[in-house]
């Protein structure tokens, strides 16, 4: 039997050379992730996406482009590089966020190096 994954609409946002990466609140471990999550019920991913950031960060997607599909353990991220204007207020969703020059040490999960990797 197959295991059904789970459909996450992942956003990679860049500026001055960092990623926009996020702590959820739920996460005790304190591992950063990129912003995005699930689609509603009939919810196009692109459409999850944009909310699913501006949920999170407070950040207006300005522009969205779909880079490619990846799976995981446990979900199929659908990875979308996204142009976003404004400034990081943080939601009730998420404890903190980093814009990661991928230099500094930092605690990520490995679908974010993954993204990351393939987007290079």
């Amino acid at each position: 039997m197959t295991k059904r994954l789970r459909q996450r609409a992942t956003a990679v946002v860049f500026r001055d050379d960092r990623v926009l990466l996020v702590l959820l609140v739920s996460d005790a471990a304190g591992i950063f992730m990129l912003p995005g999550g699930g689609g509603e019920p009939g919810e196009r991913p692109e459409a999850a996406v944009v909310r699913e950031l501006r949920e999170e960060t407070g950040l207006t997607a300005t522009r969205t482009e779909y880079q490619f599909s990846w799976d995981s353990a446990v979900n199929r991220h659908l990875v979308y590089l996204v142009e976003a204007e404004g400034d990081v207020e943080i939601g009730p969703e998420i404890s903190d966020h980093r814009w990661w020059d991928r230099r500094e040490p930092l605690p990520i999960y490995p679908h974010v190096a993954e993204a990351l990797e393939r987007l290079s």
